[in-house]
């Protein structure tokens, strides 16, 4: 999602007209905290509305229940997240 490439997807951002939830999860070797910086600095930059957070002791596809990687508390947060930021969205006029 943010990586040094030029093709990097975090580099497309100003681009973007959507908003934006990032649930990481802390123990994520292909996210890790520099990328997450990254990330959250490119929307920043770009202006677009986002929230972002880091589940601690969450690994990389803690969302999913059919998997060793899932996090009940974690994915119940984010989901939380996630659903609060479609309920604000598809509210506004």
């Amino acid at each position: 999602m943010a990586t040094d490439d030029p093709d990097s997807p975090h580099r497309g951002l100003a681009h973007a007209r959507a908003a934006f939830v990032y649930g990481h999860a802390d123990e994520d070797a292909g996210m890790d905290a520099e990328a997450q910086s990254r990330l959250d600095a490119a929307l920043v930059e770009a202006g677009v509305r986002h929230t972002t957070a880091v589940y601690p002791g969450a690994r990389h596809g803690f969302t999913m229940a059919d998997t060793g990687a899932y996090d009940a508390q974690a994915a119940q947060r984010h989901y939380a997240e996630l659903e609060a930021l479609l309920r604000d969205t598809l509210e506004r006029p």
